[in-house]
């Protein structure tokens, strides 16, 4: 399996069940995705000459 599918794999594991409250866009390259949990979950995905950069917090 490779790295990227082994993200892919954490990313579903990690946001799977969650619901979506907003999508705003963060930066002019940039959506941000917050998610109707408890812990207020976001997932920033950034366009980047190399593909995309995601990041969760």
């Amino acid at each position: 399996m490779t790295e990227l599918e082994q993200e892919a794999e954490r990313l579903t594991e990690l946001l799977k069940g969650k619901a979506v409250r907003i999508v705003w866009r963060h930066r002019a390259d940039e959506i941000a995705i917050e998610f109707d949990d408890d812990d207020r979950t976001r997932l920033f995905v950034n366009r980047d000459p190399a593909g995309l950069d995601i990041s969760v917090t």
